[in-house]
């Protein structure tokens, strides 16, 4: 957000996050009268165990607004030794580059704010109408400088949003971050749909379009590929692979109702595979915050939860140190630099 850093200061690093956001997109209306009446009302102690269960129809669960929170709980992994926060909320959900910079002012932390855009239902009559070299230049000028006058620059193409099934909108919008990525050398994170086929396709039209994989990021994979076998093959595209919702355990998500959260032990499990086939170098870890109810002051387990909580259950399952540090800095650090 204050302009490039030394590759040393990117530190422990959480590759996808949300400090702000408006995730009310995927608002999910209750059918029942007394739960619509749940979903109107604030986070609250005493609505909790409904929210945590059914937490996108709540519409004050899915409004993160408030910067002094924000500080507040990214000052809770600053303490816990981190270093770097990616931001990747998309154009349509919020993103809010002032708002970042004073985040990262008050905290001491870098923030990496993202580029690009979210899933089709979020897609603006612009995006729908404009080219995809349209789109291009405009993920481009954000990276190169800066968004809409601010001078606050991009760091990294993403989330760029994609469904299942993909639709053309979001064809267009990954082929325009390919696009973006070549000219830049910026990192380009991506949103699967849920969907287990998902990674290898859109992957496949990344290497298409001419994009590297090596500085590709697939996100979500815990809720999108629970196959071994399925984990090595898009391993085995050289991209990286994102475990971004540690914390989120065993909930369900109403728009695919066929898939399932795993739990932070099931995280850990894939990354131990991962890692004992030689891929410790390609594996990212984050929380994807984006809701009331997985932050501290609602309850929930907070930006510190990866090296409060779940990095000492790593070590106590045998991971090694120097794989403990390659994927909480090496590997962020290293997908962070532009080529």
């Amino acid at each position: 957000m204050q302009g490039p850093i030394e590759s040393a200061m990117v530190g422990l690093t959480l590759t996808h996050e949300h400090l702000l956001i408006d995730f009310t997109p995927v608002l999910t209306e209750p059918s029942a009268a007394s739960e619509r009446a749940l979903m109107e009302q604030p986070v609250s102690m005493e609505n909790l165990w409904w929210v945590r269960h059914n937490w996108t129809s709540s519409v004050d669960n899915l409004r993160l607004f408030d910067e002094q929170t924000a500080i507040d709980e990214a000052n809770e992994f600053f303490r816990a030794g981190g270093a770097t926060i990616v931001d990747v909320t998309s154009v349509g959900i919020g993103r809010d580059p002032a708002a970042l910079l004073r985040i990262s002012k008050a905290t001491g932390l870098n923030v990496v704010m993202g580029a690009g855009f979210y899933v089709d239902m979020t897609h603006s009559d612009w995006l729908r109408g404009a080219s995809v070299d349209e789109i291009a230049r405009k993920i481009i000028s954000d990276i190169d400088e800066g968004v809409d006058g601010t001078g606050i620059r991009a760091g990294i193409i993403g989330e760029i949003g994609c469904s299942w099934p993909w639709t053309d909108s979001e064809k267009k919008v990954l082929e325009a971050a390919v696009a973006a990525q070549r000219e830049t050398g910026a990192p380009l994170l991506i949103h699967p749909g849920r969907d287990e086929k998902a990674p290898m396709e859109l992957l496949k039209a990344v290497e298409g379009w001419g994009g590297d994989m090596r500085r590709t990021v697939m996100g979500h994979i815990e809720r999108t590929i629970y196959d071994r076998g399925a984990l090595d093959e898009v391993a085995a595209t050289g991209a990286y692979l994102n475990f971004d919702l540690f914390g989120h355990d065993e909930s369900h998500y109403p728009l695919a109702k066929d898939t399932f959260m795993p739990a932070d032990h099931e995280r850990i499990e894939q990354i131990e595979h991962l890692v004992a086939d030689g891929r410790s170098s390609q594996v990212l870890l984050a929380h994807d915050v984006c809701t009331k109810h997985r932050l501290k002051r609602y309850g929930g387990h907070g930006f510190d939860h990866i090296p409060a909580r779940v990095v000492p259950r790593m070590r106590a399952r045998g991971m090694h140190e120097e794989d403990v540090r390659m994927v909480l800095v090496d590997n962020p650090t290293r997908m962070l630099t532009f080529n």
